[in-house]
């Protein structure tokens, strides 16, 4: 069986630590979910492509960590992501390298074997203390020192802020000077003028497909008459996938108006 190289078995502990990590009522310790490690952790393993919309990945991401113990409606789910999730529709940012799907399916096996070998095996609960385990491990190092490291990390970032004052305020000024001359453009990605464009593209076609089947339909009629029953169920076959890819089309704007229909109303 094979192994896990390091950094994979380091990004998936990322993974896990960004999901898993709750308040520590000990300690009085806001953990939360940490979207920004999963999201890193998770490009880093290749499952999410650099290139791709990270804002709307984050969002969604961050989401359903959110509601990760309850079953969320339909309805819910659009009105809060739903114009991200349409964004990562289209920019399909997401992959599963070989790597991910080999660890997937070596938990679905050991998932399996267990529940031949005892029907009530479940692996969460066995999991469960090795998770725990896991996690008390990486908070360990400061939970003695908490106060004092928070001040430190404070007084830290204050110091640090207080340095780079100069540097950022320059950096804001020379970006105000690229944008006015023109060197800079800032791009605004408009989510209801991509959906629009989709739809009209999506019209065109069926359009164009339409005006094909019935010209090809014409032509196997004008066969027909003239006795030419070979040819012309061939050109009769040809006009059908016409009409099929123009129903095809038509189904995918309904899907469209239909996701339209329920963002408006989540909103």
């Amino acid at each position: 069986m094979g192994t896990i190289p390091g950094n994979v078995r380091e990004n998936l502990m990322e993974v896990f630590y960004g999901i898993y990590r709750r308040v520590d009522p000990g300690m009085g310790r806001g953990w939360g979910k940490d979207t920004g490690q999963v999201v890193d952790a998770l490009t880093e393993l290749g499952v999410i492509r650099a290139t791709g919309d990270r804002l709307s990945v984050r969002r969604a991401i961050a989401f359903f960590l959110e509601n990760l113990q309850r079953q969320l409606e339909r309805e819910e789910t659009l009105g809060a992501i739903g114009e991200d999730l349409f964004a990562i529709a289209l920019d399909s940012p997401f992959r599963f390298p070989a790597t991910f799907t080999f660890v997937l399916r070596a938990f679905s096996t050991l998932e399996g074997i267990g529940k031949t070998l005892v029907p009530t095996y479940r692996f969460s609960e066995v999991a469960q203390p090795y998770a725990t385990e896991l996690l008390q491990l990486q908070d360990a190092s400061g939970r003695n020192d908490f106060v004092l490291a928070q001040l430190q990390q404070q007084a830290t970032e204050l110091g640090q802020a207080a340095a780079a004052m100069p540097t950022r305020v320059a950096a804001i000024s020379d970006t105000i000077d690229q944008i006015t001359a023109g060197d800079l453009k800032l791009r605004v990605r408009d989510l209801e003028g991509e959906r629009a464009a989709r739809r009209a593209g999506i019209m065109q076609s069926v359009t164009l497909q339409t005006v094909a089947g019935l010209g090809v339909m014409n032509v196997g009629v004008q066969l027909s008459l003239a006795g030419r029953d070979g040819p012309g169920a061939a050109v009769f076959a040809v006009a059908g996938v016409f009409g099929v890819l123009a129903l095809l089309g038509l189904r995918r704007v309904q899907r469209l108006d239909k996701f339209e229909k329920d963002l408006r109303q989540g909103r």
